[in-house]
């Protein structure tokens, strides 16, 4: 059995370019085995080199170049990610490129697309995604942390959790619920909230598996009625198209895993077909 992967050649000099870029970019840094010891300085040095590889076009190579994209194609991004495979790079745990930009792209106003996707496609803001409490997990219907519409802004309070890593965030790309009487999957609104928004409280969570998870608490905040996703209760929808994108909208820290990750397979098989012979 092949497992061989065919590159054309605009593939094969692309390599070479992002590989002869990488040489001289990548910082060099020893990272520890389980991330919960990754330290502040880690972090700094992984958002300096989103940053130039965001101001290259190569963090979100295939989106439009008039967000920050690279304007580039799946194959240029395949190469991307495999070249950046080969390099120890502090993970920032950032959903912004995979989850909150996609859904900005379909369901944001052209203000909020200027506003947020150049942001986050250059890699100079950091996003979580806090959908999770503590009684709704995968049943986003049931999402009780609150929105309240007050004049121009919306009050927020509730609980997030098992969300972030330990860098810390630009945005809270978040579900709340708007309508409480209101049917199911129509009654969440989707927010872009600034992370250092009076009120939001941000808290280490104690893991017996370690790694980094945190708790978010919203209390009483103000957030203006802008930064609303999409139209009032149609948060699901939002989600959904969120769900739907996710994956190779961009480059995010998991692709470098999943890069390996697959190289590992077809190692493990070559091997196997090797003993089988």
């Amino acid at each position: 059995m092949d497992f061989e992967l065919d590159y054309s050649e605009e593939q094969e000099e692309f390599r070479k370019e992002v590989r002869a870029w990488l040489e001289t970019h990548v910082p060099r840094v020893e990272l520890p085995p389980d991330s919960a010891d990754l330290t502040q300085e880690h972090y700094e040095i992984g958002k300096a080199f989103r940053r130039d590889l965001g101001a290259k076009g190569w963090l979100a190579p295939t989106w439009p170049k008039e967000f920050g994209g690279g304007g580039l194609t799946a194959d240029h991004a395949v190469v991307i990610n495999e070249e950046l495979a080969r390099y120890d790079i502090p993970p920032l745990g950032d959903l912004g490129l995979v989850i909150s930009a996609p859904a900005i792209l379909v369901h944001g106003t052209d203000e909020q697309k200027q506003r947020y996707l150049p942001e986050i496609l250059k890699g100079h803001a950091i996003t979580w995604q806090v959908f999770t409490e503590p009684d709704a997990g995968s049943d986003l219907a049931s999402l009780k942390t609150r929105g309240v519409r007050d004049g121009d802004d919306y009050l927020i309070n509730g609980q997030k959790q098992f969300v972030g890593t330990g860098v810390t965030p630009d945005y809270l790309y978040t579900l709340v619920n708007t309508d409480p009487t209101g049917p199911r999957h129509e009654n969440l609104s989707a927010f872009m909230v600034p992370a250092e928004s009076k009120g939001v409280t941000i808290q280490n969570m104690d893991l017996i598996a370690g790694g980094t998870k945190r708790f978010v608490f919203f209390d009483n905040v103000r957030v203006p009625a802008d930064t609303l996703i999409g139209r009032e209760n149609e948060g699901w929808w939002v989600a959904q198209t969120t769900v739907s994108l996710e994956g190779g909208s961009g480059i995010d820290d998991t692709a470098y895993g999943r890069v390996k990750l697959l190289d590992l397979i077809i190692q493990y098989l070559r091997e196997g077909e090797t003993l089988q012979s």
